[in-house]
């Protein structure tokens, strides 16, 4: 699959309309030589996995490991980390993408991607001065190399965005593409890939064969339909995509619009345009990891075949020279022995003659050869073919151990294929992500009323939370304990009665707190606005960080059991593992389990809870409850001990 400039032009609009305000690159991954992965952050939004390569540039759902070494790795990674996306555009319709970063320390980078040819990458300074490039291009018409300045390649024909109709004219004259065939001729002037140049041929309805015999009427059918045809690729709300697989179902193309190309081409529907890119380069790459893992062990294969090669054709060779042996011992067995010199008899002569039967010297004593092999020669011919016969059963009796050798070897074979299957099934280094909610970096639940509850892991998340996400309409929690989190109510004000709210947040804030690992029963929190919490210490006094003062009345959660709960709920159309306030947690989970204080470790206690939640889905068949367990089953235990509170648990239920 190759981009087109208005394919590209289409991803680029996407791609910025979500990236460029407030992402930051928090890692870069070089995954193949030619091809990296951006993981971006924002404080408030889900990060997105951006894939920048030369085949092309996308958002993916997948996040890959490195598959290959990458030269320019390193260089990339300390020049753009931490960096924020400023700008990304694409010069007219060209295929290239130059997106501008902002680094805190080194200032402006500019990052070249052109997806022509083969491709190149380019890491340039403020001033266009080129810092690291993956291919140098000793050129023409241009110099690529670390030291000089970036220069574009020259345009190639007319930008097809600001195509005219004169154009179109124009080229039905030009006497350079005049005995074209129209596909072509079209192909050139607009550099549009075959398959949309077929398109919009087709949808002018053009009888003339060559570009000379196009009528006004035809120009100006296939002028409009190029401009139309345009529109619809670079408009999403005009997307029907299109995915093309190969006969084993494996994804090859994929169309933002449908056209003539896909009426006979095993085609299926998909989504948005992005996610079909996303199918069909992240295959290309994932195709490339199985390749490179397996790359040796099918060297080590090709080895052991060209081996049984060589061990089936010496099986050939003793079972011909056996045979021909065995013909010239039945041939002397049937020459009368009459005492004298047999050599020089008139039958053995003809056996001689005709089966190129030699008789030599060696160290005084006489030889018959035969096909190789040499016995001592005899005047008695039933005795020289006893011994032809003796050494036939020697060579035949040697083909078992070439048996036994060539199965040794198919066994070896059969045990890599294996091995290579394995990898293949496994996939690249690979594995599929979602992109996580902005609440998720916290401790977080839904109330029973339907609100969301946030609150910190630490010192610096507690910072976190009050500073970037505390708004007017939110409630604050926290308790009088050592080593209390915050915990903010988002939306208070959206019901008239949030009662069952505040007595759920207020005991995940106590029930988070060192309460829990000091093994504690119970406890108060309060509550307050966010006009009440003050950021800065008072004059002369110090706040350690993820402290604040609270000024004012404090509203009092008393009584409150220090119990929890943990459970998967369904928000969004996405499973999301949480944990939280037992009440909170049993009203909007799919499946759950009480926690209390004690017990086992965390590490312990994850492994138990992810046991119990498997068996209790195990012999399900409601495809809901399929998709939770695969769901359960792809969790990593980290995962579970990310959502537990600091201490021992006990499962309660």
């Amino acid at each position: 699959m190759e981009l087109s400039g208005v394919e590209l032009s289409y991803l680029v609009n996407e791609i910025k309309s979500k990236t460029i305000q407030g992402y930051y690159v928090s890692d870069v991954i070089p995954v193949t030589r030619n091809s990296f992965l951006f993981k971006l952050h924002h404080t408030t939004e889900p990060d997105i996995m951006l894939m920048i390569s030369t085949k092309g540039i996308w958002i993916t759902n997948l996040k890959f490991k490195p598959l290959e070494q990458n030269n320019l790795g390193e260089i990339i990674k300390s020049n753009l980390e931490r960096s924020r996306i400023e700008t990304l555009h694409q010069p007219g319709s060209e295929r290239i993408v130059i997106f501008n970063f902002r680094h805190p320390i080194r200032g402006l980078r500019i990052l070249v991607v052109e997806l022509f040819a083969d491709g190149n990458i380019v890491l340039c300074d403020e001033k266009s001065n080129i810092l690291a490039i993956l291919k140098p291009i000793e050129a023409k018409h241009r110099t690529l190399r670390v030291g000089t300045v970036y220069e574009f390649p020259p345009r190639r024909g007319i930008d097809v965005v600001t195509i005219s109709m004169d154009d179109f004219v124009n080229m039905s004259i030009n006497v350079e593409s005049s005995g074209l065939q129209v596909v072509k001729g079209v192909g050139r002037i607009t550099s549009l890939p075959r398959k949309f140049v077929e398109e919009i041929v087709l949808r002018s309805n053009i009888q003339a064969e060559t570009v000379e015999n196009l009528t006004l009427d035809e120009i100006r059918r296939i002028y409009s339909n190029t401009k139309s045809l345009i529109e619809e690729i670079t408009t999403s709300s005009k997307h029907s995509p299109t995915l093309i697989e190969d006969e084993d179902g494996n994804p090859v193309d994929v169309l933002p619009i449908p056209t003539s190309a896909t009426a006979n081409a095993r085609a299926r529907m998909v989504k948005e345009y992005m996610e079909g890119v996303d199918q069909v380069l992240s295959y290309q790459i994932i195709n490339l990891g199985r390749k490179l893992k397996t790359t040796h062990i099918e060297s080590r294969v090709s080895t052991l075949l060209h081996d049984i090669s060589e061990q089936d054709r010496a099986k050939e060779q003793v079972i011909a020279k056996a045979h021909i042996i065995r013909k010239v011992a039945a041939e002397l067995m049937s020459i009368p022995y009459e005492g004298s010199d047999i050599e020089f008899s008139e039958p053995f002569t003809k056996l001689i003659q005709e089966k190129s039967v030699n008789i030599f010297n060696r160290k005084g004593t006489r030889y018959l050869e035969v096909a190789g092999e040499d016995i001592e020669f005899q005047r008695n011919p039933a005795r020289m073919s006893s011994m032809l016969f003796q050494r036939a059963k020697d060579l035949e009796r040697g083909l078992s151990s070439i048996d036994e050798a060539r199965t040794r070897l198919v066994g070896h074979i059969n045990r890599l294929k294996r091995q290579s299957d394995s990898i293949e099934a496994k996939g690249a280094a690979i594995q599929h992500v979602r992109n996580k909610e902005w609440y998720e970096r916290y401790r977080w639940f839904i109330t029973s009323d339907g609100l969301l509850a946030i609150g910190g892991r630490d010192a610096s998340s507690n910072s976190a939370i009050i500073r970037k996400h505390l708004e007017e309409q939110d409630l604050v929690f926290h308790a009088e304990i050592h080593g209390s989190p915050f915990f903010i109510l988002k939306n208070s004000h959206s019901l008239d009665n949030i009662d069952q709210s505040l007595l759920e947040v207020g005991q995940a804030t106590v029930s988070f707190s060192r309460a829990w690992k000091d093994g504690l029963y119970g406890s108060d929190a309060y509550w307050v606005t966010p006009a009440q919490v003050k950021r800065g210490a008072p004059t002369g006094q110090f706040l350690p960080k993820g402290s604040f003062v609270i000024e004012g009345k404090r509203n009092y959660v008393k009584g409150l059991e220090i119990q929890l709960a943990i459970g998967i709920i369904e928000r969004k159309e996405k499973f999301f593992l949480c944990c939280g306030p037992f009440q909170a947690i049993k009203t909007k989970s799919l499946i759950y389990l009480g926690l209390s204080p004690g017990g086992q470790d965390p590490m312990n206690a994850a492994k138990k809870i992810k046991n119990e939640f498997v068996s209790v889905l195990a012999g399900k068949t409601k495809q809901t409850e399929l998709s939770l367990l695969q769901f359960v089953k792809n969790m990593s235990l980290d995962d579970f001990v990310r959502m537990l509170p600091t201490g021992q648990s006990k499962i309660t239920n």
